[in-house]
C-alpha cells in the first residue's frame, strides 16, 4: 500500500457469529461488507506503534480473501453502492431522522462537555445515516449492521431504530450522572443505625 493509497477497513466477527458455511476460513472469521478508507492523520507513539485517524470512503463486498505478505489479509472486492429507493419514503424517513441526529449529537455535547453548537448535519441522506453512525457509542456489531444496508431506506430506517436506542441509553446515563452529582452536593448527614 503507497502512501495516499485507500486500504480496505473490515469488522472481525466474535466466535458467536461465526459460521462454516463457506469453503475459505477467512470469510468465517470478517464480515462480508467493508469499507475502504484514507488516512487523515498519524499519531507516532513512543514504544513504535501508530495512532492513525481515517475515513471511511466506499463500501465494498469481499468476493475472496487470503493471507497476503507480512500476514496481511488481501481481498478481491466488489464496490457495493447503495441502491436508490423510493424519493417519497427517502424524504419521509429523514423527516424523522435529522431531529434525531441533532438530538444526538446535543446529548453527546452535553455528555462529553465539547460545544457542538457548529456542527452542521448533511443534507444528503446517505451522508447524514453514515454520520450518524459514525457518531453512535453504540456496538460495532450494530454499525456494521448500517454498513451492511443494500438499500437507502433500509440503511435509514435502521439507523432510526439503533440511533433511537443509543438516544435512549444515552439520556438514561446523563440523567444518572446528574443524580450521583446532587448527591455529592448534599451536606454531609451523620447518622447512626442504633
Amino acid at each position: 500500500m503507497g502512501k495516499g493509497q485507500p486500504f480496505g477497513v473490515v469488522l472481525a466477527k466474535g466466535l458467536s457469529t461465526r459460521s462454516d458455511i463457506s469453503e475459505n476460513p477467512l470469510f468465517n472469521e470478517m464480515y462480508n461488507i467493508g469499507t475502504t478508507a484514507h488516512i487523515t492523520a498519524v499519531e507516532h507513539l513512543d514504544d513504535g506503534r501508530m495512532n492513525l485517524i481515517t475515513v471511511g470512503q466506499d463500501r465494498f463486498i469481499i468476493k475472496d480473501i487470503q493471507v497476503g505478505e507480512g500476514k496481511y489479509f488481501v481481498g478481491d472486492v466488489d464496490p457495493f453502492p447503495i441502491q436508490d429507493n423510493d424519493p417519497n419514503r427517502v424524504d419521509a424517513l429523514m423527516k424523522k431522522l435529522r431531529p434525531m441526529v441533532q438530538r444526538y449529537i446535543d446529548h453527546l455535547a452535553e455528555a462529553s462537555g465539547e460545544d457542538l453548537s457548529e456542527a452542521n448535519l448533511p443534507i444528503d441522506p446517505t451522508a447524514l445515516a453514515y454520520l450518524a453512525g459514525t457518531a453512535m457509542q453504540g456496538s460495532l456489531p450494530d454499525k456494521q449492521k448500517l454498513l451492511s444496508a443494500k438499500s437507502l431506506t433500509s440503511l435509514i430506517a435502521n439507523t432510526v431504530s439503533v440511533l433511537d436506542r443509543e438516544d435512549q441509553i444515552l439520556v438514561y446515563m446523563l440523567k444518572a450522572h446528574d443524580a450521583h452529582h446532587q448527591i455529592e452536593r448534599l451536606p454531609f448527614v451523620d447518622y447512626s443505625l442504633n
